[in-house]
């Protein structure tokens, strides 16, 4: 798995539904151009005062959305960087408790079978009639 470098991700600030039908059809482009431009102002908050782009995002059924978004803060970004950093350091620590089980698991399951390879020896010896004491 390659480790791309992190950069900075743009955050969705406000996503409102275009009513297409309502703004376009049955216009004259310069209308529905101006009509666009007036739902704008819907976004205009995010935009002045938080520096967002306003795109147009199609979804599902063809419905499209005025969607305003900017990028992470200094601040947005070195959090979640920590918070990457600190997920894969725990990442790291419950690899290394899965290992430390799993060595521990096999070396019981080893002590296991240990004895039970004595014990059918013990009883093979008995069924024998060899004496028990000869074969410990």
């Amino acid at each position: 798995m390659s480790k791309k470098p992190l950069t900075k991700k743009f955050i969705e600030l406000d996503k409102k539904r275009i009513p297409l039908r309502q703004l376009l059809h049955g216009k004259e482009i310069r209308e529905a151009a101006k009509a666009l431009e007036d739902f704008r102002i819907k976004l205009n908050e995010q935009e002045f005062l938080y520096g967002a782009k306003i795109t147009i995002k199609w979804e599902n059924y063809g419905e499209a959305y005025a969607v305003a978004r900017r990028l992470e803060t200094d601040k947005e970004f070195e959090d979640r960087i920590e918070k990457v950093r600190l997920a894969a350091e725990a990442k790291a620590e419950r690899e290394r408790l899965r290992k430390l089980k799993e060595a521990k698991l096999r070396e019981q399951e080893e002590l296991n079978k240990k004895a039970r390879v004595a014990e059918y020896i013990q009883k093979l010896a008995r069924e024998a009639g060899i004496a028990v004491s000869i074969v410990e």
